[in-house]
């Protein structure tokens, strides 16, 4: 179980790293990963499904206050989100319909 959730974790920090690489940012990935573990922290005491909103806002603001340009910060970030938390949306409905159609669940 631990093993999991870390490898859930370091993932989305990797992705989230490559991300911020892809608009040009020339940020560590120590810093990079304080600043996404903070962001997380901050969104889970959201009451919003996914820390929606909140994530994005503390990621921004996290990677602002570290040096990135807004303009490289807003796009790595909403890149991330959309990636990570919007496209995985359709093939888990998809994979839910068709398993509840099939009497599976």
């Amino acid at each position: 179980m631990a093993v999991g959730g870390t490898g859930v974790t370091l993932g989305s920090l990797l992705a989230f790293y490559a991300a911020v690489r892809a608009f040009g940012a020339d940020t560590p990935l120590s810093t990079v990963g304080i600043v996404f573990l903070t962001g997380v922290v901050v969104g889970s005491a959201a009451p919003t499904p996914g820390g929606l909103g909140t994530v994005e806002a503390a990621l921004i603001a996290g990677l602002v206050s570290v040096g990135v340009p807004n303009d490289i910060a807003v796009p790595a970030v909403l890149l991330y989100r959309l990636a990570t938390f919007w496209l995985p949306i359709l093939p888990g409905w998809l994979s839910f319909t068709s398993l509840s159609h099939r009497n599976v669940i």
